[in-house]
């Protein structure tokens, strides 16, 4: 029996779907031979420092810093019932796919469970970027060595443990000076909301600072006998009255500019025509995504994140967590295909229909494809979408 471990029911679904006529079972899905089971999210957690010593229990300084010498992981509270499913299956199964998201932290979700057993199988890794039928079925045949990717493993590993250390000793340290000055409240710090909590403040009393300036933008109307036309001053860095950003801010020589050259005669110098191409915009990431979300539907970060989640749980779009702009070259066969299908949605119909899927921008790039490519229609009909769906679903399609 072959088991694949995927990193959630959505995940899991789809593989069995793709492996054909799946049959319900307890925790799992049966396809013949091969069986599919599924996490929900991390099974697993590190363990607290009253796991290691029970007298961590009470936060004192002489405690600090915290250093376990062999790191543990304790079940969550609600996975002991799917843990000991997974614990069973992995006993009938001759090998093993590991179906986690398609980054460092899916690596290390399905790693740490086949640890957590002590899994000597064979173990195999399925990448999925999309959940789309001609995905999966690509993916499946498509089945790696799972060797190759504990880097991906070790790297969220690493991550997880330098949130721990900082997370746990940065704490109780400042909590317990707070108590010193008589605080009674829990003072949090962590490896990543700290600075970034820094980050919001520093601009926060930036914004407050701030104060505001005036500078001219100067403009003229000509008259001409081939018509009226206007012109805009663009000043010389040598220019008076300039601020550090070049713009004039002098009223004195704003007036003494408007003096020169009001009811005044201008000569054309030189006139330059030229013709330009403009770069096809890139796909989005997740980063370009969330700030284009921001700006155009007031979007948050996380409400990008879940929204995108969603349609690629959908299998509408492909994989949402991505840093990357750029798409495989051995993808582009499949422009075609997504473009038909925009064709007929709701709204997309002029521009879709009328783009040729034989242009190759610069976004087809494999060179510059890191773990995943940028996120982008499947080619899939989208259905019952919700407003905040349909509306990321634009952005993802028009980019």
């Amino acid at each position: 029996m072959r088991l694949f471990i995927a990193e959630k029911p959505s995940l899991a679904r789809a593989i069995a779907d793709g492996l054909g006529t799946p049959q319900k079972d307890n925790g799992c899905l049966r396809c013949g031979n091969d069986v599919v089971t599924w996490c929900f999210g991390h099974l697993l957690e590190p363990c607290f420092p009253e796991d290691y010593k029970p007298e961590y229990s009470s936060w004192q300084r002489e405690h600090l810093p915290i250093i376990p010498q062999t790191w543990r992981s304790r079940p969550k509270a609600k996975a002991t019932a799917q843990l000991k499913i997974i614990g069973d299956l992995l006993q009938q199964a001759d090998s093993v796919v590991n179906a986690g998201d398609p980054d460092r932290e899916g690596q290390l979700l399905v790693d740490e469970v086949l640890e957590h057993f002590n899994c000597q199988k064979p173990v195999s890794r399925i990448w999925l970027a999309s959940l789309d039928a001609r995905s999966v079925r690509k993916a499946l045949d498509s089945i790696r060595d799972n060797a190759p990717f504990a880097p991906l493993r070790d790297a969220a590993r690493a991550r997880q443990q330098a949130d721990w250390l900082v997370g746990m000793n940065a704490t109780r340290a400042m909590t317990i000076a707070g108590r010193e000055r008589g605080r009674s409240e829990v003072l949090s710090l962590g490896r990543v909301q700290t600075p970034t909590l820094a980050l919001v403040v520093a601009r926060d009393a930036e914004i407050s600072a701030f104060k505001p300036s005036d500078y001219f933008v100067l403009q003229a109307c000509l008259q001409h006998p081939d018509g009226e036309f206007s012109a805009t001053f663009l000043p010389s860095v040598d220019q008076d009255g300039l601020d550090s950003s070049g713009r004039l801010t002098d009223n004195t020589v704003v007036e003494t500019l408007i003096s020169a050259t009001r009811d005044g005669e201008a000569h054309i110098t030189t006139a330059v025509r030229e013709a330009r191409t403009k770069t096809a915009p890139l796909p989005h990431c997740l980063s370009s995504l969330q700030k284009e979300a921001s700006a155009r539907l007031s979007l948050s970060a996380k409400a990008v994140l879940d929204t995108a989640q969603s349609l690629y749980e959908k299998k509408l779009t492909t994989y949402p967590r991505t840093d990357c702009r750029y798409l495989p070259e051995e993808q582009f066969e499949a422009a075609g295909q997504i473009l038909t299908m925009l064709s007929r949605a709701s709204g997309m119909e002029r521009m879709a229909g009328s783009a040729d899927a034989s242009l190759k921008s610069t976004a087809w790039n494999t060179k510059k494809v890191t773990a995943h490519h940028a996120i982008i229609p499947t080619g899939e009909t989208p259905g019952n979408l919700t407003s905040r769906e349909r509306a990321l679903y634009d952005l993802i399609a028009t980019a």
